[in-house]
């Protein structure tokens, strides 16, 4: 959505166990990649994450009030710089880790790190209703730590990645049940700590980052398959004579399908993979200093002319252009936002 000419409409989730208030607003100048206004759009307690349904200007968001946690839903508007207030649902001691949202089936699905729960909720129009389904993963001598859950592009399958038990865990969400599919789960080397997912919509090929061994593992997804999900590449996020402590933290695909970028706390790093667009492997090209401290997040504007990272631990964002035909980033400057943690673009 375009506010005016060459500005885009973006907003920023945070912790607020520093100087942050609450989810800022901001517009990303498409013409110079500046940031041209920035503001406190709604003064809340950990947004940590944040999902947007386009279709109905709403943003969801995971949030804690008082003593309890769970999601907040918001209608923004383009002529305002604050969100409007729709409801909240908070069933839980501390806030998801991860949220996002089915705008086609009105649904939200909340990913909890550290209460092992995902919760999928119905909504109508914004509003997030109280009637939930609850996930939970089990194991004999592992604790579960539920990291990110998605639907698959077809909306026939909810991923949730499982960084504590190593597996992709596989649900289907029917007539307002859901039924997991173990089945159909996929399991990683063990320490592997699947974190987060991004998807190559044409080639229904699915990439996961690894948190703990900082790997992109590459699916081919084929839902008339016993096995729906095949691993037909595994990669490392970082140069190879590298020695940090490894820490993937976000993955996202450039607009043209022909970049993935990965970003790494360990290293304060993002890379750069080129996509084979006649199977979706990938290939390393380079890294880049995010030009901060704890890369947590970054997004790409939907013109793909710029990635903004969310750098959490040295309170900026910094802004790099994305070359259109190698994908190489280049810096801009750095925005000072403190604590920030998820960037959406509308």
């Amino acid at each position: 959505m375009t506010i005016k000419e060459e500005l885009i409409l973006g907003f920023i989730g945070t912790y607020t166990k520093k100087n942050s208030r609450g989810i800022y607003k901001f517009l990303l100048d498409l013409s110079s990649g500046k940031i041209r206004k920035l503001n406190l759009a709604y003064a809340i307690d950990n947004p940590t994450y944040l999902a947007i349904d386009r279709d109905r200007n709403i943003l969801y968001s995971s949030c804690k009030i008082d003593d309890k946690a769970g999601v907040s839903s918001f209608k923004f508007w383009k002529e305002k710089d604050s969100l409007d207030l729709i409801n909240q649902c908070l069933f839980e001691e501390k806030q998801p880790c991860h949220i996002s949202v089915s705008s086609e089936k009105q649904v939200l699905i909340s990913s909890n790190y550290h209460e092992n729960k995902m919760i999928v909720y119905n909504t109508l129009e914004g509003i997030i209703l109280e009637s939930k389904n609850i996930g939970e993963h089990s194991s004999n001598n592992i604790t579960p730590h539920i990291h990110c859950s998605v639907f698959t592009n077809d909306e026939k399958y909810i991923i949730s990645l499982d960084l504590g038990l190593d597996k992709m865990i596989i649900y289907t969400f029917e007539d307002n049940i859901l039924s997991k599919k173990d089945d159909l789960s996929y399991t990683f080397p063990k320490g592997t700590g699947p974190r987060q997912i991004a998807s190559l919509t044409s080639k229904s090929i699915y990439y996961v980052l690894s948190e703990l061994t900082s790997e992109v593992f590459v699916f081919k997804y084929d839902p008339s398959s016993n096995t729906i999900f095949e691993n037909i590449q595994t990669i490392n996020s970082l140069p190879n004579n590298l020695n940090i402590d490894k820490s993937g933290a976000a993955i996202k695909i450039h607009p043209n399908n022909n970049f993935l970028y990965t970003s790494d706390r360990g290293s304060n790093t993002i890379s750069l993979f080129h996509i084979d667009q006649a199977n979706g492997n990938l290939k390393y090209i380079d890294n880049f200093s995010c030009m901060g401290i704890c890369p947590r997040d970054f997004q790409i504007d939907p013109s793909g002319k710029f990635l903004i990272s969310a750098n959490e631990l040295s309170d900026d964002i910094s802004i790099f252009s994305i070359n259109q035909v190698t994908g190489n980033l280049n810096y801009i400057y750095s925005e000072k936002v403190p604590t920030p943690i998820c960037i959406e673009f509308i």
